[in-house]
């Protein structure tokens, strides 16, 4: 393939990446205060209490214009000293996690599928076919001309691998409404024969090894309707998943492992924050710069909030969210309420009807419309005690939006945390890995892709 050094990140040398790895995990241990609880929680725990007051002052008097900045560059000398040193930290490592191109940027003859529905959101389309172009690069590179897809949905990227690669694919989902709608979406496909859906649940055991062979060897009529595809003879294949959601990528990494047939690896995460945290991190080095951070924050470990924070939108999409008040709004009045409810020891869940904006108007029409189909919803009272208690906490709610910024700085460190953990991971058993930016990250936040191949 061609010089991928421009869309790749994390571009450092292994003892580098360890240094790497360890100053990040250094200030996810620091800072653990501003993700270690999840946001509604966050009186329960005075997380807003706790923010440096001279953090605030010069925090709350950031412009929107400069707040676009501030994950970049924007820095002001008269800050307190503790505050630059955590901006001038986290700007660095981040860094690492965005390369300056992305392969959307150097693609050439970008075009739209006529075998994508129009139903499909633009964005989904977009990522799909930016994922096919990089695959059938690489099945070029490494004589491969079988795919095996994990997470297949609908076979949307399968029909576009086929017909624009000529690539046989095998698709495979542990929804099998989604398998009969992918086999229903193509039934009318001459070349249906070259897209084989089937429902298995993917999971790291011996049982579920045995039945992907199984599933190789036992699709045998390839013949379709495109003459180049039925000459096809390698045996090899590449494993793929787009946005793997999870642990899915964690089994589908060490599944490609252990399967010799599997040449190479191409995997965009997802959902870093179903990440089962007895499976994280998964490489030894990442192991140990756990332990070896623990010497100085003993009660520091790899969290589900701190995963859920490497889930969330990367900077761009973080900053519209700090200049919309409505945002702000919600995330008080949800966490007021929570702190209500958990000290009357209320059982009671959050409806699951979308927040308007009228409900946001003031914190007494945001706990009637939550409450109304409960039955202290209709108690005087607790509506009562409810305004006291948002009265008492007022004062606080500059300070959600200085939560916020400093969870934004964190964001890229902990998805570079998971990121890196994983490249580690396949370096131990001496494999070529690259981190590739497929697509501008203010497009969609997952833009990474693992790109594996087996020396």
């Amino acid at each position: 393939m061609e010089d991928l050094t421009e869309i790749s990140a994390f571009q450092m040398d292994n003892i580098s990446l360890m240094i790497y790895l360890r100053d990040v995990t250094q200030i996810l241990a620091e800072y653990s205060w501003v993700y270690n609880v999840r946001n509604t929680e966050i009186f329960i725990h005075d997380v807003l209490e706790n923010i440096p007051p001279s953090w605030c002052e010069v925090l709350t008097a950031v412009s929107d214009e400069d707040l676009s900045r501030l994950p970049f560059d924007f820095i002001q000398s008269d800050w307190p000293p503790s505050l630059v040193s955590f901006l001038i930290q986290c700007q660095r490592l981040a860094n690492f996690r965005f390369p300056p191109k992305t392969a959307h940027d150097i693609a050439i003859n970008q075009r739209r599928s006529s075998y994508m529905p129009a139903k499909v959101p633009s964005k989904k389309q977009f990522e799909i076919e930016i994922m096919a172009d990089l695959i059938g690069k690489i099945c070029q590179e490494h004589n491969c001309h079988l795919v095996l897809d994990i997470g297949s949905g609908l076979g949307y990227l399968d029909q576009l691998l086929h017909h624009r690669f000529s690539l046989r694919c095998i698709g495979i989902d542990s929804s099998l409404k989604y398998t009969n709608a992918a086999n229903d979406r193509i039934k009318n496909d001459s070349c249906m024969n070259s897209m084989y859906h089937i429902t298995c649940e993917v999971t790291h055991s011996e049982k579920c090894i045995e039945e992907l062979k199984s599933i190789l060897n036992e699709k045998t009529d390839w013949n379709c309707g495109c003459v180049s595809a039925n000459k096809l003879s390698s045996d090899s294949l590449v494993m793929v998943g787009l946005h793997s959601c999870g642990n899915l990528t964690q089994d589908m990494m060490k599944l490609f492992c252990q399967m010799d047939e599997v040449k190479a690896f191409v995997c965009v995460g997802c959902c870093y924050n179903k990440i089962n945290p007895y499976d994280f991190p998964m490489s030894s080095i990442g192991q140990r710069a756990v332990l070896n951070i623990q010497t100085d924050y003993p009660e520091w470990h790899p969290c589900v909030t701190g995963l859920r924070l490497a889930a969330h939108g990367t900077r761009t999409h973080f900053i519209k969210s700090l200049v919309d008040s409505r945002t702000l709004k919600c995330m008080f009045y949800r966490a007021l309420l929570e702190y209500y409810i958990k000290k009357e020891n209320i059982s009671w869940h959050q409806p699951k009807r979308h927040i308007r904006s009228s409900d946001l108007c003031n914190f007494e029409t945001y706990c009637k419309n939550m409450l109304q189909k409960h039955p202290f919803g209709k108690d005087e009272t607790t509506l009562e005690n409810l305004i006291n208690l948002y009265k008492q906490k007022e004062y606080l709610l500059p300070r959600v939006k200085i939560l916020l910024i400093l969870q934004m700085m964190l964001q890229p460190l902990w998805e570079s945390f998971v990121i890196v953990d994983r490249m580690f991971f396949f370096n131990e058993k001496c494999m070529s890995v690259n981190v590739l930016a497929l697509w501008d990250d203010a497009k969609s936040s997952r833009n990474l892709a693992l790109f594996v191949n087996k020396r």
